[in-house]
């Protein structure tokens, strides 16, 4: 008894001077970057070109397998629709299967199989997965187009436009691309009432023969399956697939408006306007600035500790959230930030937009504001190597973008070497101010007075993205 309570004494004594040693009024430092470590996938190459990734985990006695093309951005001109219409008709039953019979098969297995225009996804107990895997492959290979489901998928997709013809945030989603990048261009281009009436079922069949393809694919396997397992599995169903062959596209490059502009979209009916601030970028993964981009993304919009959110919301009540995106890879992206402003408010938040957005570009962050955004970057990605199959991802991500093979393994030390030097250079780099598009989607006899009024150059819009030619007021007044 004795013995134990000297041993408690000892112990309260030694935290009593541990706690007096600590200095409670200093954050500790940040320990170092941790070091990551995962198994790489076990890679093969198919003869028709498709790249087999196999990512074993035996905790449990599943598999799943996803089937991805890396076509790139497709151009579809006067036929717009036809990928999304694609995506849709593949699911509607095979040659040998009607959509009921399909739908019961797989239903048998218990699995998940579904595919589209991009590939395909399958998921299921290891027993039944070989099974799972052949219905996949058999949807990607052979869709039957059944006229009947290609017209009830015409009828939604025009119910649907008339539906959202008077949402700010349809509206919104349509143009700011369209805008940004133009409408002839794959990444601006959207569907149509006219495009869609004039769609046909031999035009998504051509789409199919074109894009849906053994070319550029990538098929990973993650679960309780051995790599040569799925080799063969892999062999077995998709072996013999022929298809054309694929090349990523060229797309020319767009300019950012030589000053900044507003661009306004009048919806008399809406209540609260989108705002959308933004401007192109060409960012590749293998950038050096691509880590540092993050971050200062991250500190600007990434969520309700960043400064959009902490400004338009807590400060001014503007609007429920704020935010800010930034993309990235082989093609022109885009920098965007956005919020739904009630409309009186529009021209306020536009200038706070700018505000937090020149802050940025001119000033260093805090070092608790570049720490917290390390802190989240560090804590998502490891949480997320919880899941094989962010290893697989990683692993088709270092190839399609040509990235160096210890991309992921030094993911957070780059993360965590990036200073407050670095945010100002990738903000002024990359977030727009006197290039910038600011899209303004709401009732405009609410906002533009107030706009033109602070000197902005605002230009009006349809709702399909081209432009309104002022109505002179004696042209106004003879209509009335």
């Amino acid at each position: 008894m004795k013995k134990i309570f000297i041993l408690a004494f000892a112990t309260l004594f030694v935290q009593s001077v541990v706690a007096q040693k600590l200095d409670r009024s200093q954050k500790p430092k940040p320990g170092p970057a941790p070091v990551l470590t995962f198994t790489d996938p076990v890679i093969y190459k198919l003869p028709n070109g498709i790249t087999v990734l196999v990512v074993e985990n035996h905790k449990l006695p599943k598999v799943t397998a996803t089937f991805s093309i890396d076509a790139g951005p497709i151009t579809e001109g006067a036929k717009a629709g036809s990928i999304s219409f694609l995506s849709g008709l593949m699911n509607e039953g095979t040659t040998t299967k009607t959509k009921a019979q399909f739908d019961e098969a797989v239903d048998q297995l218990g699995a998940d199989v579904s595919v589209s225009a991009n590939g395909g996804h399958t998921s299921a107990l290891t027993r039944y997965f070989d099974s799972a895997f052949l219905l996949m492959a058999d949807a990607l290979r052979h869709p039957a187009f059944p006229e009947a489901s290609f017209e009830k998928l015409r009828s939604q997709a025009l119910t649907g436009l008339k539906s959202s013809e008077r949402s700010a945030k349809a509206i919104s989603g349509r143009v700011v691309n369209a805008l940004a990048y133009g409408v002839n261009h794959p990444l601006g281009e959207f569907e149509t009432e006219q495009s869609i009436k004039g769609l046909s079922l031999n035009d998504i069949k051509a789409a199919y023969s074109k894009y849906v393809t053994p070319s550029r694919g990538y098929l990973t396997f993650v679960g309780d399956i051995k790599p040569e397992a799925a080799k063969a599995i892999a062999i077995k169903a998709l072996g013999d697939w022929k298809g054309t062959t694929l090349s990523l596209p060229v797309l020319t490059v767009v300019k950012n408006p030589l000053k900044t502009e507003v661009n306004v979209i009048d919806v008399p009916s809406a209540v609260q306007s989108e705002i959308t601030v933004t401007n192109l970028i060409d960012l590749p993964i293998s950038s050096p600035d691509y880590h540092a981009v993050l971050l200062a993304n991250e500190i600007l919009g990434g969520g309700a500790d960043a400064k959009l959110f902490r400004n338009l919301r807590e400060k001014h009540g503007f609007t429920y959230g704020a935010y800010a995106s930034t993309g990235s890879g082989r093609f022109q992206s885009a920098f965007r930030a956005n919020a739904a402003v009630r409309n009186e408010k529009v021209d306020s938040a536009v200038v706070e937009f700018l505000k937090e957005i020149k802050v940025m570009r001119t000033e260093k962050v805090s070092a608790d504001d570049l720490q917290n955004a390390k802190n989240l970057y560090n804590g998502s990605f490891a949480l997320g190597l919880e899941n094989p199959a962010r290893t697989a991802g990683f692993a088709s991500n270092i190839l399609i973008n040509n990235l160096p093979k210890d991309f992921y393994r030094t993911y957070l030390q780059k993360i965590n070497a990036v200073t407050a030097d670095d945010i100002l250079r990738v903000s002024k780099k990359y977030f727009g101010y006197d290039d910038a598009r600011i899209v303004i989607v709401g009732n405009q006899e609410k906002f533009v007075p107030g706009l033109k009024k602070m000197g902005f150059l605002v230009k009006a819009y349809d709702k399909f993205a081209a432009p309104v030619t002022a109505v002179p007021e004696a042209a106004k007044k003879a209509a009335e």
